[in-house]
Order: C-alpha cells, then structure tokens, then sequence
C-alpha cells in the first residue's frame, strides 16, 4: 500500500491524500488551496495526478479546502463515486455553487487587473489619478483642467492618445491577451453532484477492490466524519484511520466526535497542535462583552466574519443564550451571507447531528418571538447595502470567514476607518489571508483593491474554533501510540505541527512524519 500527500502538507488548505493499493486509487479529501490569490491560483490549477486513475473519493466534510477541487477533479476525467455523509453532500451543493461564483468573479478581477497594468505601469497611473483629481477641483472652482505631458512611457501602448486629449482607458476587450481561466464553473458542480453517494456513520462500504471504509462523528461540523479505512494489499491488511478535521467536546449544536479506533497507521490533522483553547462557557463571556460594548455605544457595527458552514450556527447559538440568559442587552443580528443563510436552513434539516442540549436550545428559539424578531438573513444585494445607511448598533454575521471574499469585505471596507466598528475574528486565519493581518495589528490594510487605514478595534475569539486543539488531539491520539506504527501529521502549519510532533515522539508514537507535498510513503 502506498500513501501519498498533494496538500495541506505545513498549511491547512488543500487537503488531498491519496490512498493506493492493488492498482487501486482512493482520495481522501479532495480541497482547495486558500491564502494568496495569485499562488493558490496555480496551486489550484494542478493535481500532480491523473485525476482519471482515481477509483472513488472518501469525503471528510464539505469546507472547501478539503472538497474545493471535487468539480475541477470531475472536469479533468473522474468519474468514480464520491461518498460522504448525507449532510455533508448537501452542504457541498451550495459551498461548491459558491465556490464556482467566487472563481468566476476573481478570474474577471485578474483578467482586467492584467490589462490595465499591461496599459500603464504604478507609477503613470499613480499621475493620472492625480491629475484627474486636480481636474476634478478645478472644475467646480470654475478653471481649465490641466493635460497630461506625453510621456515617452506610455506612448507606445496607447496607440491614437494625443497630449491635449483627456486620457482614457481603451475598452477592455479590445485589448488581447490569453484570459485567466477559473479551475470550474457551475456546469462542473453540476456534473459533480450526481457521484455523490451518501453514507450513514457506521456502515462499511467498498470504495475500490480490497479497499473498506466507514464514516465515524467527528464533532467539528455539520455531517464531518473522521474515516476508517481496512486496506487489503495481498496477504497484508492495513488499518488506516484518518481524523479529518477533529472536533471538540462540548462544543456547540454537534456530538461530540466519537474515539478514535485502534490502526497501523493515523493521518491526523494538527490545526492547533500547540494551543490550549479556553473552555467554551469563557467563549459566551467574552462575546457578551463584545456585544454590551455594541450597546454602549448606541451606534456602529460589531463585525463577525465567520465561516458560512459550523462558525456562523455556533455563533447564532451562543447570541441567542446570551439574550435569553440576559448577559448582554439585545441588539439586531443580521446574517448577510447567501451562502450561510442556506447552510443554515440545511442544518435545520439535519437534526440527527444536534446534540440534545442543541435540539433543546433550538425548540427554545423557535418558540420565542423576542429573539427571532431580532434576527435577519439577508435576501439581496439591496438589502445588504441597505445596512450601512441603518443607524442602529448592529451585529453583521457574513462571509468569508479568512476575510478573503464575500460580503463581509464591503462591510469592512465601511466600517474599518470608524471607532464605532468593531471587528472580531471568531476563526483560524491562515497565512496570508486579510484576517491574518488584522490579527497581526497591520495598521493600514487593502480591502477590495484600496488601502484603508485601521480604526476600529480588532478583536479575537478564536476558542470558537470547531477544531481539536493539542491537548484534545493528545488525548485521542496517545491511546494508540504502542500499536501504531506510522502517524502523519497534515493540516497545520510547522509552528503547530513540529511541536505537536516532537510531544507525540514523546508518548509513546514510534514514526510522526511531517510529510512534505507530493511524497510517497510505502506501508
């Protein structure tokens, strides 16, 4: 049997782990690579397989950096099953419809952001806007604008454009150049949905020849599931456990994730294999000071950028028992987020996932018009930007939760320079990413192509996180330390990964291996 590792390999983005044995190909995971645009871009654009040699795919659950590229995977030639827990296919439609959006608006983006600077390098545009700017003020005062010099620069570029001519950019499209491409479009999402072929927890099923699996609760989002897998290669089989994304106890609305079981060899994820997360009763305090701050102020935004899929429901639970429970004085909570707002009608599907104290939480809510009528989802463009003209102090809950699309960047863009804003970032922010950088204390920070000067407070709860941290992946993995004989730690960077690694060489593990992209471990 062969193991092999294209992704989330000293990053948490890009999860996919290849399975081999017999002349067979399974994928656990098949995700997205996030961070900086222009290197997840051609990150994005490759496998570093044959995406036709794949068997089946073993879906963990449906955040995009481990199912992102499940459409670019059928684009290019597969076309096995995909399996996943139900809730995790429904959840896949809508994230992965998204995706295709987001992909189709960034190609656009780049593609005219190429054109413009093939037009003009930084520093003539920098003068034309200048003196545009001066034009502008000249006119309402009355006087003649001033015209641009020529300039040696751009005179070649800009074929026809005279000196005492105001300049203008010519129209895109007369300009050729080969197009950025997304990775997929809607129509491959499309053709992806039907190889779905959803499992319950708990019941085996054959992905390939010789090759068994079965899904087990993971705890850290709707439908997640840690894998099972029985490997029969010849006369040897192997156990193969691999946690996904591991949840946590207690937390919110899910189960706990159930116990790993015994294997030869564990692929485990180390998101925050060298952090200790506060208990999540501080979580509740800590949001109810954020909330009666809102308050206090009588004005202004609290803005919550929180993953559409897991963050945003947990959020909504706690706001509700802190207004019911009286810890902070209620405001408006508005959900402005397509994408969350169908995430969460899927979860009010999928009570089977909840927790009793959830399913009670939840019968709560439904019955008490006080908390629901303060509630909005947002069903429109108008009404999103309807928000920034509403005085009241408002909660926003939007997406994305890395702060890298979606609407929460307009609101950003609003409220960033204004004392009255407050930004609290409730999710793991990988490298790179603009919620990175908040959390960094960057003074001046460009959201939407501008540069905007941080006012408002920026502030963190990141005990939020669905994700184990080191000491819950300890406590699930030590157990198995004596019989295992290799672990593999993805899904974290190297100032959590290293550390984590180093403590489990202490307990007991004979081989923790940091595998590094695209290599081959035979087993």
């Amino acid at each position: 049997m062969e193991l092999r590792f294209f992704g989330a390999t000293g990053g948490t983005t890009g999860s996919c782990h290849m399975l081999r044995a017999g002349g067979h190909t399974v994928l656990l995971d098949c995700g997205m690579f996030q961070g900086r645009r222009d290197e997840c871009r051609k990150k994005n654009e490759r496998f570093g397989f044959d995406p036709s040699i794949v068997d089946a795919v073993v879906q963990s659950h449906a955040h995009v950096d481990h199912s992102g590229k499940l459409p670019m995977l059928v684009r290019h030639g597969f076309r096995g099953r995909i399996y996943s827990t139900s809730a995790t296919r429904d959840l896949c439609e809508v994230m992965l419809h998204d995706s295709a959006r987001i992909l189709l608006q960034d190609a656009q983006h780049l593609n005219r952001q190429r054109m413009r600077k093939k037009l003009l390098g930084e520093r003539e545009r920098a003068r034309f806007r200048a003196i545009e700017k001066a034009d502008a003020r000249r006119r309402r005062r009355g006087g003649k604008p001033e015209r641009p010099a020529p300039s040696a620069d751009i005179g070649p570029e800009l074929p026809g454009w005279r000196p005492n001519e105001p300049f203008r950019l010519p129209h895109e499209s007369n300009l050729p150049e080969r197009e950025i491409l997304p990775i997929f479009l809607d129509e491959d999402v499309d053709a992806t949905m039907p190889l779905f072929a959803p499992r319950d927890y708990g019941d085996w099923f054959e992905a390939a020849p010789n090759m068994r699996f079965r899904f087990h609760d993971a705890g850290h989002i709707l439908g997640s599931a840690w894998v099972e897998a029985e490997v029969q290669d010849g006369r040897a089989l192997h156990r193969v456990v691999f946690t996904g994304d591991y949840g946590r106890k207690h937390q919110p609305i899910l189960r706990d994730p159930e116990e790993l079981l015994p294997a030869d060899v564990y692929i485990s994820e180390s998101t925050y294999g060298n952090r200790v997360h506060p208990p999540f009763e501080d979580l509740d305090r800590e949001l109810a000071a954020a909330v009666r701050r809102l308050a206090e102020r009588g004005r202004g935004r609290l803005l919550i950028p929180a993953f559409a899929v897991g963050r945003t429901q947990n959020v909504l639970y706690s706001l509700a028992r802190i207004f019911r429970e009286q810890l902070a004085p209620p405001v408006n909570v508005v959900v402005d987020s397509p994408l969350a707002t169908a995430a969460t009608q899927i979860v009010m599907r999928h009570h089977e996932c909840f927790d009793e104290e959830a399913l009670l939480e939840y019968r709560r809510f439904d019955t008490d018009p006080a908390l629901r009528s303060r509630l909005t989802f947002t069903d429109s463009v108008e009404a999103s930007k309807a928000l920034n003209a509403d005085p009241r102090p408002t909660i926003v809950v939007s997406a994305s939760g890395m702060l890298e699309s979606g609407r929460i960047l307009h609101h950003v863009a609003h409220g960033i320079e204004r004392d009255d804003t407050e930004i609290l970032i409730v999710g793991f922010q990988a490298e790179h990413t603009l919620g990175r950088r908040l959390l960094e204390g960057a003074k001046t920070v460009n959201v939407l192509g501008l540069a905007y000067t941080v006012r408002a407070r920026v502030s963190s709860l990141l005990g939020f996180s669905a994700h184990a941290d080191r000491n819950e992946l300890i406590e699930a993995l030590e157990p198995h330390a004596r019989r295992a004989k290799q672990l593999f730690l993805v899904h974290g960077e190297d100032d959590q990964r290293v550390p984590l690694a180093r403590e489990l060489e202490t307990r007991g593990f004979a081989s923790v291996e940091r595998p590094a992209d695209a290599r081959a471990f035979r087993l």
